[in-house]
């Protein structure tokens, strides 16, 4: 934000040279980017963070001054000023969206007339980057740049039926804006409106057919307060920037916005003549309230590291406008409208530390820091990371905000919605990752990226029907374009490198959002886990994904690896003598599943053998209708000598046994 060095002695006396000013101003948070000399002022160049935006006004940085130098803090006084009529008999206020609008002030002024600027104004504009228009948007941007309360002028006359309507604009409604640009609205945005009409952009910019001209004789002043986070979106989709979206998506001072209304009628009057009309209509749903914050002295000096004696924390508090009273040994603080980012009892002392000065913290000769070992949480989610990176899988870091819609596509109703205040679309924490992830398979495939294989470890969230509170846990989930049998097998790499003991196989079941027949429940030693399998052509087709490219999905409960990343692990030497597979093709009924038929082989006692996986499924002429051919591979190996055929026929024979009595299951000829 840029300062004027001439405007700002108005409310504070500064007697020290501009460059230790803005080291002053730095010193206490307000970093100096540049100083630049102009013909008639001296500039400062300053940085704003987005929690001071008291500060992107010059009342804001001048009470700043006055705190650190003890110098009186003069705001401008507005006297009593004369009025003719009711402004309630001339116009009329309706806020329909009053949580996108707290606070909307309207005054109207008859008997204007519009000219130039005197030269003082016109120069302290420029000074702060700001052309000079006409008397009465000069008034508006002055006060803008003066209370960082933005300000809208209307001529009355042009608005229909002369009254102002607060509401969400209609969707396909177009406004034309005072620089020109056709703007194109949707139900997301706030708008100002009169009878007939959209009038302004709330928030961002007023509209061509209201504005005043040189025509103009009366007007109706706005000052208002607009939800910043639709100020932001508004602001962002219209691609419209002002120095009034700027401040509103920052907050603005409820209270003070008034007395900004009365400043700008105040100079118009003067600059411009005419005739206020008495009275403000002011709809204002729920007046502020100011809240208390209590500091303990004691942990004052514990945090910041050096001793401030309470009354010194008292004087400072006192100079920044928190009215401190000593209550009990603690010192309780009325915070003012302007600094709604004192919150807690740490931002008093902050505010403490450095107006006193953080250069005056001692520093220690020494700095210590505890070593810890690395927690079980972290070493298993950096095995998981090393493992799906090592298989080709890219990581995701994507929103932990879905639609309703999105979440319902894999059967979850139960879901948690933060407050509308806070987020107003896609405000629904996700139940699980899936749609994040298929978002970015989107991006991609817009991108010319058609192969995909990513994988996110984050949190999702649900509520359970019937219980009170949230819950949630952290869910490790796997997209791919390529086949199942690949997310397969990189979902096995990750569960054997945190215990190469467990099993992991898949059940068939149906699961929402995944393709009938072509999904299943993950079992990690008959422990349900998650699920795996080819997403639903549905699914894609939402997403706008090409549907002629299945996508394989898996999802697991990063807990449950956990619990086990700590399990003992057995290590037995290496085998001397080597291993003797065989190949078995079964034909069984088409409805047998590979799980039922693995359980089956595993019942059969024999201590000889080592491994059972699965090769292939055949369906062809040699097979029976209803029947199918699955081929297994079973190890088999000794740790006293090398297998004969006769042993290894005689273990055979036992599993076809055990399998023709229980599936009728005989081998293909």
């Amino acid at each position: 934000m840029r300062v004027s060095l001439n405007w700002l002695t108005d409310y504070v006396d500064i007697s020290m040279p501009a460059v230790e000013l803005g080291k002053l101003l730095t010193d206490t948070g307000l970093n100096l980017e540049e100083i630049v000399e102009t013909e008639t002022d001296i500039v400062l160049d300053i940085e704003v963070t987005s929690n001071r935006p008291d500060c992107l006004g010059h009342l804001g940085v001048a009470r700043e001054i006055a705190a650190v130098t003890g110098a009186e803090f003069r705001p401008p006084k507005i006297a009593d000023l004369p009025t003719s009529g009711k402004v309630e008999d001339l116009t009329s206020v309706d806020v329909l969206d009053p949580d996108l609008c707290p606070r909307y002030t309207a005054r109207v002024i008859r008997g204007v007339k519009i000219g130039p600027s005197p030269r003082w104004m016109v120069e302290r504009l420029e000074a702060v980057g700001m052309r000079g228009i006409n008397n009465v948007v000069d008034v508006t941007n002055y006060v803008l740049m003066e209370y960082s309360q933005p300000l809208h002028s209307f001529d009355y006359d042009k608005l229909a039926e002369n009254r102002i309507v607060v509401r969400r604009a209609r969707q396909g409604e177009v406004m034309v804006s005072i620089d020109g640009t056709t703007c194109r609205l949707d139900e997301n945005m706030l708008i100002i409106a009169d009878a007939e009409k959209v009038v302004a952009i709330a928030g961002v910019m007023g509209g061509l057919d209201t504005e005043v001209s040189e025509s103009t004789t009366k007007l109706l002043i706005e000052s208002a307060q607009f939800d910043p986070l639709v100020t932001r979106y508004t602001s962002r989709k219209l691609q419209l920037m002002s120095e009034s979206n700027y401040r509103f998506e920052r907050g603005v001072d409820p209270v003070r916005l008034d007395e900004a209304s009365l400043r700008a009628c105040q100079l118009i009057i003067e600059l411009g003549g005419g005739e206020l009309a008495g009275g403000a209509v002011d709809v204002w749903a729920n007046p502020w309230e100011p809240r208390t914050v209590e500091l303990r002295p004691q942990r004052c000096d514990a945090l910041l590291g050096m001793s401030v004696p309470a009354d010194r924390q008292a004087e400072i508090l006192t100079g920044l406008g928190l009215d401190p009273k000593k209550r009990d040994g603690k010192i309780v603080c009325t915070i003012p409208p302007h600094r709604s980012d004192l919150e807690r009892e740490v931002d008093l002392i902050e505010e403490v530390g450095r107006i006193e000065g953080f250069d005056r913290i001692p520093v220690a000769a020494a700095v210590t820091h505890p070593v810890e070992a690395e927690s079980t949480g972290r070493r298993t989610m950096r095995a998981v990371r090393e493992t799906m990176s090592a298989c080709g899988f890219d990581e995701a870091i994507s929103s932990t905000f879905v639609d309703a819609c999105e979440a319902e596509l894999f059967g979850f109703s139960q879901l948690l919605q933060v407050d509308a205040r806070v987020r107003r679309t896609n405000n629904w924490l996700r139940p699980t990752i899936f749609p994040s992830l298929l978002r970015a398979c989107k991006t991609n495939q817009d991108a010319g990226n058609s192969e995909v294989s990513l994988y996110e470890a984050a949190s999702v969230f649900w509520a359970s029907e019937g219980q009170e509170g949230t819950a949630e846990h952290v869910e490790v989930a796997i997209v791919t374009t390529r086949d199942l049998r690949d997310l397969t097998g990189a979902l096995e790499a990750v569960v054997l490198r945190i215990d190469p003991n467990a099993e992991v196989i898949a059940r068939g079941c149906e699961v929402a959002g995944f393709a009938p027949f072509s999904s299943g429940e993950v079992l990690m030693d008959g422990e349900p886990v998650g699920s795996l399998g080819v997403l639903a052509p549905d699914v894609l087709d939402y997403y706008g994904l090409n549907t002629d490219r299945p996508i394989a999905a898996a999802a697991v409960r990063f807990d449950t690896l956990q619990q086990r990343a700590d399990k003992p692990r057995h290590y037995a030497p290496l085998a001397k003598f080597p291993p003797v597979r065989r190949e078995l093709s079964l034909v069984v009924d088409e409805a047998l599943t590979w799980l039922d038929l693995a359980e089956a082989i595993a019942q059969v006692g024999q201590p000889m053998r080592e491994s059972v996986s699965y090769v292939t499924t055949y369906r062809g002429r040699q097979v029976p209708t209803g029947r199918k051919s699955v081929s297994v591979q079973i190890t088999y190996r000794s740790s006293e000598g090398t297998l004969t055929s006769e042993q290894i026929d005689e273990q055979v024979d036992q599993v076809l046994d055990k399998l023709a009595r229980k599936f009728s299951a005989k081998l293909r000829s």
